[in-house]
């Protein structure tokens, strides 16, 4: 039962953490650089809310793409937006990404 319990618990949390993926993560910036980065250096960069953490954004794009997340660097501009540079653990994880959602 407690086995039960938990995995909807844990069902809910990944509905919510789906839910809010659209709130924090704006969009996908494309442009040469990060098509290089794409596809030499397994990296993608969104745009995210100026309020997100690098652990929230992890968790969101693991959860979003199902892809195991290595690092997630953060650049503030002084525009005001601020971009999330994300670093995928498998190789290629990155290009494939890009190409699923019409980059590339």
């Amino acid at each position: 039962m407690a086995a039960e319990q938990t995995k909807s618990l844990e069902e809910a949390f990944k509905k919510e953490l789906s839910s809010q993926f659209y709130d924090i993560v704006k969009r996908v910036i494309v442009s040469e650089k990060a098509t290089r980065l794409a596809e030499f250096e397994n990296k993608l960069i969104f745009e995210v809310e100026r309020a997100a953490s690098k652990p929230v954004i992890k968790l969101l794009i693991e959860n979003e793409f199902g892809k195991t997340v290595k690092k997630v660097n953060t650049v503030n501009a002084i525009s005001g937006k601020k971009q999330a540079i994300v670093t995928f653990a498998n190789e290629g994880v990155a290009s494939d990404l890009s190409s699923e959602l019409g980059l590339i």
